[in-house]
């Protein structure tokens, strides 16, 4: 009975921390403040694409997200700040983490609740 408990308890400690892993909080603040505008909430934004197609558009110095962009000279402008650039892990990080296909439900967790 005791090792059972320990077991449990082990595994939700585990399954806490690989959760945690995968949720970024600066990722939603980054998105708030950069992406919000044109996007909409971080969760609809981030379920624009399926996790593969998140990591593809990071590859090679983020080509393709800026490529994206690249008509928008607001959205350049932005991305040209070292704001950006000192954040871009954590916003690409809750991009892949939330995208379409991650299963992510969003809720209301202090950080995102509906706006």
């Amino acid at each position: 009975m005791f090792s059972k408990s320990i077991f449990i308890v082990l595994f939700v400690i585990i399954a806490s921390a690989n959760a945690r892993q995968n949720y970024s909080e600066q990722g939603i603040i980054t998105y708030k403040k950069l992406c919000k505008q044109c996007h909409g909430n971080p969760y609809k934004g981030a379920s624009m694409l399926k996790k593969k197609e998140w990591k593809k558009i990071f590859e090679n110095a983020d080509e393709k997200f800026l490529a994206v962009h690249m008509k928008n000279e607001k959205a350049m402008h932005v991305l040209q700040k070292s704001y950006y650039k000192n954040r871009r892990h954590h916003l690409m990080k809750f991009l892949i983490s939330s995208a379409s296909d991650s299963g992510v439900v969003p809720a209301c967790d202090g950080n995102f609740c509906g706006n």
